[in-house]
């Protein structure tokens, strides 16, 4: 059965990166969470798509920040001072930045996997060092899953967490580079994601999918395709491209997956 993998939790209906959207997640029963690291300037590790606050972020009187704010220029005691639910709707108002280890918690709590971006790729070595040290920390009891776009920190994920789920994301599908990645990830389960063509992916410059190339992943690990919101869509993904994760904002929900042998679609 396919598994659906929500962006930034459901980033729909609630804030995204946030426990709130990643409650949802669960609650709707959806596979996995993506979501996003960032580093503060004390070396504390959170939940952030951005570089900056600012889109997301509201002073606690709900105002907008005056000025281009780095979540790296913060520190932790800073950041939680800010909230970040009321961008998206007053009834979220109050919604704290999630720190790494409290969707650690989550998702050995509820039993759904956690996948972190590639954007840990961006870190400085030391950094990189410290956040798959607390995330190793957990051993096999929290399901985790790390996306990568090259090959060196693909297999430092590798050695490092020889429990976790590793995903391939980078710009080259040929199949010399796939079956690299598949030596690289020997011993992980393996997802290898291609993006899907719509008006939500019109900015990515990256290979597109199609069913020769799904077929030359499928040769190499499970095939993940982003980012899908109508039904059409997905059952396109599973049918003609034989998906096995769909990665979706929410709007895809797991109900879906009822109907995708009896739909006429």
């Amino acid at each position: 059965m396919v598994k659906l993998q929500t962006h930034r939790g459901v980033s729909t209906e609630y804030p995204e990166n946030t426990m709130e959207a990643f409650r949802a997640s669960a609650e709707e029963g959806f596979d996995l969470i993506e979501c996003d690291p960032k580093v503060t300037a004390d070396g504390q590790f959170v939940i952030l798509h951005d570089r900056t606050v600012n889109r997301t972020g509201r002073m606690p009187d709900g105002n907008i920040l005056p000025v281009k704010t780095e979540i790296s220029k913060l520190t932790l005691e800073q950041a939680r001072k800010l909230e970040f639910g009321a961008w998206k709707s007053p009834e979220f108002r109050g919604a704290q930045l999630p720190l790494l280890s409290d969707t650690l918690d989550f998702a050995e709590q509820h039993s759904i996997r956690i996948k972190y971006d590639n954007v840990w790729e961006t870190f400085s070595e030391e950094q990189q060092d410290a956040f798959l040290q607390e995330i190793s920390k957990r051993g096999n009891s929290v399901k985790v899953g790390l996306t990568c776009a090259s090959l060196r920190t693909l297999q430092k994920a590798a050695e490092r967490l020889p429990f976790a789920e590793l995903h391939y994301d980078g710009t080259d599908l040929s199949q010399d580079m796939l079956k690299r990645v598949s030596q690289c990830a020997q011993g992980h389960l393996l997802t290898v994601w291609v993006c899907y063509d719509n008006q939500k992916t019109a900015w990515f410059q990256g290979p597109k999918a199609s069913k020769a190339l799904c077929d030359r992943v499928h040769a190499y690990g499970d095939l993940g395709i982003w980012i899908l919101s109508e039904w059409d869509e997905f059952f396109r993904a599973v049918h003609e491209y034989g998906a096995d994760v769909i990665e979706t904002t929410g709007c895809v929900k797991p109900a879906w997956k009822d109907r995708l042998y009896t739909s006429d679609c």
